[in-house]
């Protein structure tokens, strides 16, 4: 069998992408993921291959082709868009589909506008994305609430599939040297991480406001920052707080890395930070993967007090939640710096324990076999 994965905005390295569908679907044949960036890679399966595009629009007729050219038996698209491709693919080939939906994409659309058109923006985007979906053979969803949200009247179809972005069993196990560009943060010691992408609902404002009330019981704080800015002008208002509030010394910033390299960074923490605004739905109801990292790192997390939260985080004691309010995230930072090491070390272990046994892709490696086996 030979199985295509394409994307118009993920790299060809990306960890769901490559570490997770494609090498899990090296199991059924040759597996070519199919992107406009990344790495190339023409030898070993799973296949990488990019093309070159100046747009994602514009990426579509040669994703198409490409894609084409390796005659799949099965086409899994990672975007609303590419999912064109494959619905093209699917007519010219008579090739099965499968639509992976890894976010809320009417919502995340949607916001982009103002309040008053974002109801009508959302109905009109969901419209389309249930077009979309309604041609596959199968759908994937990172949770049951987009499933829900494509599926209205049956979310739980055979041909539809939760799959939660767990991490690969041992990903953090690197054994290869360390990047020079990356140097000299792996020989420093880290009390809190934030990796993801920054934007003001992602909390980065309130992780500074917390160095600012943390810095002077806590003189050798250090957190570092790991990730990419989607906005300029939030990047801006970033740099002048951090002189503004002379946050220099406990501050870090790395753009992103190589997800492979992630967790050279972090091993040399303590702590994970997931602080988003819990009136941002799509980030309220989705698991995100980084603190499933963090916990695959034996990071104990600080996030915010929300029901999926709690069930993941509080409930199985890796770590501490709060509302989102600077005070009270500063105040339980605090209360897990000042931690006796035999507690943090065994919360640690919590986090590596569970990781083992539950948060990982593997355990979800069957029922994901079962429903490609039902399509094809």
């Amino acid at each position: 069998m030979k199985i295509c994965i394409v994307s118009n905005s993920h790299s060809t390295n990306d960890v769901r992408l490559y570490y997770k569908l494609g090498r899990s679907l090296t199991q059924f044949g040759e597996v070519y993921i199919i992107s406009t960036s990344g790495v190339v890679n023409r030898g070993a399966n799973p296949h990488q291959a990019v093309v070159d595009a100046t747009s994602p629009v514009k990426a579509l007729p040669q994703l198409y082709t490409l894609a084409k050219a390796q005659k799949p038996d099965l086409v899994i698209c990672v975007e609303p868009l590419t999912m064109l491709v494959g619905i093209w693919l699917k007519r010219k080939l008579g090739c099965k589909l499968i639509f992976d939906v890894h976010e809320f994409f009417a919502d995340a659309h949607a916001e982009r506008y103002s309040f008053v058109f974002r109801p009508f923006v959302k109905h009109f985007y969901l419209t389309f994305l249930r077009y979309l979906a309604s041609r596959a053979e199968g759908v994937t969803a990172v949770n049951q609430e987009i499933l829900k949200q494509l599926f209205p009247r049956n979310p739980k179809a055979k041909n539809l599939l939760v799959m939660p972005n767990y991490p690969v069993k041992n990903v953090w196990d690197f054994d290869g040297g360390i990047p020079a560009s990356l140097s000299q943060l792996c020989n420093m010691r880290f009390d809190l991480i934030y990796a993801g992408g920054i934007t003001r609902d992602r909390g980065i404002f309130k992780i500074l406001k917390c160095a600012t009330l943390l810095k002077n019981d806590f003189p050798n704080l250090k957190i570092l920052i790991l990730g990419k800015f989607h906005d300029t002008a939030i990047q801006d208002e970033f740099n002048d707080s951090i002189n503004t509030f002379n946050l220099n010394a406990v501050i870090y910033y790395q753009e992103w890395i190589p997800p492979e390299k992630i967790g050279l960074l972090l091993k040399c923490t303590r702590f994970g930070l997931w602080i988003f605004n819990p009136k941002n739905k799509r980030m309220r109801l989705a698991t995100p993967l980084k603190v499933l990292e963090y916990m695959a790192a034996g990071l104990p997390v600080v996030s915010i007090k929300t029901p999926l939260m709690k069930s993941l985080i509080e409930r199985n004691g890796v770590g501490k939640l709060c509302p989102y309010q600077s005070r009270r995230i500063a105040s339980t930072i605090a209360d897990l710096l000042r931690m006796p090491q035999s507690e943090y070390d065994a919360m640690s272990q919590r986090c590596l324990d569970i990781s083992e046994s539950r948060f990982n892709w593997e355990s979800l490696e069957p029922k994901f076999f079962e429903l490609i086996k039902h399509i094809t």
